[in-house]
């Protein structure tokens, strides 16, 4: 019973879970709070590539359980978004019940899970400090930093390729629609389900592509670009276009 809770919860705490949960979210809920959720999961994962790096390089001591680090800034920025007590509580038990398992799984100890919960927490800091700053920014500089600042990331950590790459391409993809107000989501909730599904068949075979590429950092970091692409900005004109969402703003639009 136990190893199968223990496999049930791995799969949850995957990061292509949560990529996938954001790109839900941003398809069919609010594409601002999931944009958010994209940059904390970015920054998670470019972390703790970096200090996983470090370790191997240095013999750092101080391993964050990657798991708990995930699990702790991805529900505990929702947490703070959506500031429901019964989400709050929710969360709260998502995050014991990651910790719990990681500690009992034998290769973290309580240490690595204090580290990484304190990562965690971090990060939803930095992100909330910059905020502001990007809700201020002009739309020209933000979206010159996130075509820039992941190669500038990536060249000088290239182990982090998998977030640099999902950062360019979220970013990239996600300025333009800011710029052009593109996706409106539609009334019905039908649609946003079906949506949802389409979406989530293409994001997965363009995952599952990697598999059959050539494994190497520039590669892998324009695959991640393209997932991230995909989430922000392709998926969302292809709705557009084919008349299943509506678009404020108007570049593209699909002739009746």
């Amino acid at each position: 019973m136990w190893p199968a809770i223990q496999e049930i919860i791995s799969v949850f705490t995957n990061e292509w879970f949560y990529l996938t949960t954001i790109a839900l979210l941003y398809w069919t809920v609010d594409k601002h709070i999931s944009f958010k959720l994209f940059i904390v999961l970015t920054l998670t994962l470019y972390i703790h590539a970096f200090i996983y790096h470090l370790i191997a390089e240095h013999s750092f001591p101080f391993l964050p359980a990657e798991p708990v680090q995930l699990a702790t800034a991805f529900w505990g920025y929702f947490i703070a978004e959506v500031s429901n007590r019964k989400f709050t509580l929710f969360a709260c038990v998502v995050i014991f019940l990651v910790s719990l398992v990681t500690l009992l799984h034998g290769f973290y100890t309580l240490q690595h899970v204090i580290i990484a919960m304190l990562l965690g927490v971090f990060i939803i800091y930095a992100v909330y400090r910059t905020r502001d700053w990007m809700n201020s920014a002009p739309e020209s500089l933000v979206f010159s930093c996130s075509l820039v600042l992941p190669c500038y990331l990536l060249l000088f950590f290239s182990v982090g390729s998998v977030a640099c790459g999902l950062r360019r391409g979220g970013g990239v993809g996600h300025s333009v629609e800011l710029i052009q107000k593109r996706m409106v989501y539609p009334l019905q909730l039908m649609k946003r389900v079906i949506a949802g599904v389409i979406g989530f068949i293409g994001l997965f075979l363009l995952i599952y592509l990697h598999t059959w590429l050539f494994h190497s950092v520039l590669t892998t970091f324009l695959h991640s670009a393209l997932v991230g692409l995909w989430i922000t900005l392709i998926y969302p004109l292809l709705m557009i276009y084919f008349g299943w969402y509506k678009q404020d703003g108007g570049l593209i639009s699909k002739s009746s």
